[in-house]
């Protein structure tokens, strides 16, 4: 895939980043015992992994704002905390962004979501948001959340988003308190709160999040097993989405090994998208390949995203799948895994070892073949869209389906592809494994 501009990424099939996720403070509401930003209510607190705690100013977010505009127009932008609804200049920020043509979403606790805030994050250009929920019952979710009433106030946002009309994620951390009651939280998210994606996260060990993991290797891929039922019995109804696991890509090779969903991971980085399809933005400006991995490319203060994105050692090595150690190296499914990068540095110290997490050994399986694909159409023609494919773009979230339909079309046309097809979407989606929005996989 062309790299037009960005001559250091080695396997990334993009120039630029696909989604940008940006925490805007580090104030929150809540104090999870699981919070990688270790967020709070004091902001000017410092600690031994995050010595400058200063946040952007609100001209300083627009600085940022133009310079994503410039460098990844068509990304989607994640704006979240701490707690961003916390910020005073959010919705001036929000309205910012929107103006400059940016998909903004906002990441949220969903504990502050009113009635009139929805209506006004409607009206400022909000795509959607995501929201946590941990658990059914209330006192484990806040024990996990530590603040009493954090399940109700989250519970009363979605409800309230869902009157708005304003499409929002579930998201929801997997650990001991919740394993039992996955599929019973997917079907509360669903038939309840009428969430239109459903994500599981696994834990990476960092900041307040180092101590707190209480699942072994053995135990999380009883859970990857137990997804895959779960996105089975949602399909077409609710996207079911592993997050930071990579390696679930595994479970689909076992049960489906020509599944079109792993088709065209041959041809460039799926999998782990840190630093190649995605990358974070601290609240001081820092700029890392994922939110979850305390290693920064550089700072916004005094460097574009665009130098930090092209040119950083540490975002050039991060895309170097050939120069991963141990069993990721070594692994078939190498392109379409790669292990949780955030995770190796969190358990290893380094971020090009393997994954801890995964307990695949490499020669199982073959390696996935790159699908064909069919070139040659004028690059100018109107693109032709199968029957089939315009029904696979119903399965996603509306506030995301104009972007993603505008990717697919700028994708085909700079590959001379005259129609779209569910192949073709197969390969964009395994080259976009962040977010997932064609319905299957990790």
């Amino acid at each position: 895939m062309p790299t037009e501009n960005c001559t250091n990424c080695e396997t990334s099939p993009f120039s630029r980043p696909y989604v940008i996720s940006w925490n805007l403070t580090y104030r929150c509401n809540l104090a999870c015992e699981h919070c990688y930003l270790d967020a709070g209510g004091k902001p000017e607190v410092h600690t031994e992994s995050f010595a400058d705690r200063r946040e952007l100013s609100t001209e300083g977010c627009f600085r940022v704002i133009d310079e994503v505009a410039a460098f990844a127009p068509d990304c989607l932008l994640i704006l979240t905390g701490g707690e961003p609804l916390l910020r005073r200049d959010i919705v001036e920020i929000i309205r910012y962004g929107a103006g400059k043509g940016l998909w903004v979403v906002v990441g949220t606790n969903g504990v502050k979501i009113t009635e009139n805030l929805a209506a006004v994050l409607q009206r400022e250009g909000v795509r959607g948001l995501s929201l946590s929920l941990d658990a059914l019952d209330e006192r484990r979710h806040d024990l996990f959340r530590r603040v009493r009433g954090a399940w109700r106030n989250t519970v009363e946002g979605a409800k309230i988003l869902a009157r708005a009309g304003l499409a929002f994620i579930v998201q929801t951390t997997v650990a001991r308190h919740n394993v039992a009651e996955l599929a019973a939280i997917a079907d509360f998210a669903h038939d309840e709160l009428g969430a239109k994606v459903w994500n599981l996260y696994f834990l990476v060990p960092t900041g307040r999040g180092a101590h707190v993991s209480d699942l072994d290797a053995k135990d999380y891929d009883h859970v990857l097993t137990e997804l895959r039922a779960i996105q089975k019995r949602f399909a077409g109804r609710m996207l079911v989405n592993a997050k930071c696991a990579p390696h679930y890509a595994r479970v689909l090779v076992a049960e489906e090994p020509e599944s079109p969903a792993l088709k065209g991971y041959a041809g460039g980085a799926g999998g782990c998208p840190a630093g190649t399809h995605y990358l974070g933005i601290r609240p001081n400006g820092d700029v890392t390949p994922c939110p979850y991995l305390p290693l920064f490319g550089g700072n916004l203060r005094t460097q574009s995203l665009t130098e930090i994105w092209q040119s950083s050692d540490l975002f050039v090595e991060i895309r170097s799948r050939s120069r991963l150690g141990g069993r990721c190296g070594d692994c078939e499914l190498n392109a379409a895994c790669g292990g949780c990068r955030a995770r190796a540095f969190g358990m290893t110290g380094d971020v090009m070892a393997e994954d801890p997490l995964c307990t695949h050994q490499p020669g199982t399986f073959p390696k996935p073949a790159a699908p064909a694909v069919e070139y040659g159409s004028p690059a100018d023609v109107t693109l032709a869209w199968d029957p089939a494919a315009c029904e696979r773009m119903k399965q996603i979230p509306a506030f995301v389906r104009g972007m993603v339909a505008k990717r697919v079309e700028a994708y085909c046309r700079d590959r001379q592809i005259g129609r779209v097809s569910e192949e073709v979407l197969a390969e964009i989606r395994a080259r976009m494994p962040v977010p997932k929005l064609f319905g299957t996989g990790g």
